[in-house]
C-alpha cells in the first residue's frame, strides 16, 4: 500500500511537471493566438506610455484604451481619440483642436490603432520567441516590409485563470523607443465614448476626409 501511494504521488509530480513543459514550450504563435482569443471583441486597459532612446526615459503620459469591436476611445494626457473603425477624430483639449481622418487600417502601433495592436500575422512579422516559461513571455516581431518600426517586442503574461493578457508594448522607431505599460482596467462595464460634434463646438476642427 505504502509503495503504491508512493507510486501515485511519483506520477503526480510527473504529470505536473510535463504539462509546465508543455506550456514553456509554447510557440509564439500559440502564445498570440492565446492573447487574442483572451481579449475578445472587447477589452479596456489602462497604459503608462514611455518615450525615449532604449536607454532613459524623456517622456512619461497616463491614459487609457478602449475597444468594442472595430471602434475604440484613447486618452493620454491632453489628448482624446475616438473612433468608429472608419473615422478617427483626434482631439487636443489644451489647445482646443480636433482633427478627422480616416483610420489607418494597417497600422499595428497600439496609439494609432488600437484594434489592430495585437493582431499580428506571420506574413507581416517575423515572430519569435525572445523569452518565456510558463507565465510570461516576451515576443519579438520584425516587420518583413518597411513599415516605419524597426522591432516590436510584446511581453505577455498567464494570470490566475488561465488566460494570456499584455503586459508591455514596447516600438523601436529606428533608435527612438515607445514603451507601454498595460493593465487591465476593470470588468468590462462601460460604453465606449464617442464622437460628438458639438461637445467640441468651441474647437478648432480640421477634416482630412
Amino acid at each position: 500500500m505504502g509503495n503504491m501511494l508512493i507510486f501515485r504521488q511519483f506520477a503526480m509530480c510527473v504529470v505536473a511537471l510535463f504539462s509546465v513543459t508543455v506550456l514553456s514550450a509554447q510557440s509564439a504563435e500559440e502564445w498570440l493566438g492565446s492573447l487574442n482569443e483572451s481579449l475578445g471583441e472587447r477589452y479596456s486597459m489602462s497604459t503608462v506610455v514611455q518615450i525615449g532612446d532604449g536607454e532613459s526615459v524623456s517622456e512619461e503620459l497616463a491614459g487609457l484604451f478602449m475597444v468594442d469591436g472595430d471602434g475604440y476611445y484613447l486618452s493620454l494626457g491632453v489628448m482624446e481619440v475616438f473612433s468608429d473603425g472608419k473615422l478617427r477624430y483626434e482631439v487636443n483639449n489644451e489647445r482646443k483642436e480636433a482633427t478627422i481622418d480616416r483610420v489607418d487600417l494597417e497600422s499595428h502601433d497600439l496609439l494609432t490603432n488600437p484594434t489592430n495592436a495585437f493582431a499580428f500575422a506571420g506574413d507581416e512579422f517575423q515572430i519569435s520567441i525572445i523569452s518565456s516559461d510558463d507565465k510570461v513571455a516576451c515576443i519579438g516581431l520584425v516587420p518583413r516590409d518597411e513599415i516605419g518600426i524597426t522591432d516590436i517586442k510584446l511581453r505577455l503574461k498567464r494570470d490566475a485563470s488561465g488566460e494570456v493578457v499584455p503586459e508591455s508594448i514596447t516600438y523601436n522607431y529606428d533608435g527612438d523607443v515607445v514603451r507601454i505599460l498595460l493593465s487591465d482596467v476593470g470588468d468590462g462595464d462601460w460604453t465606449l465614448p464617442r464622437w460628438d460634434e458639438r461637445a467640441y463646438r468651441a474647437y478648432d476642427v480640421v477634416s482630412f476626409i
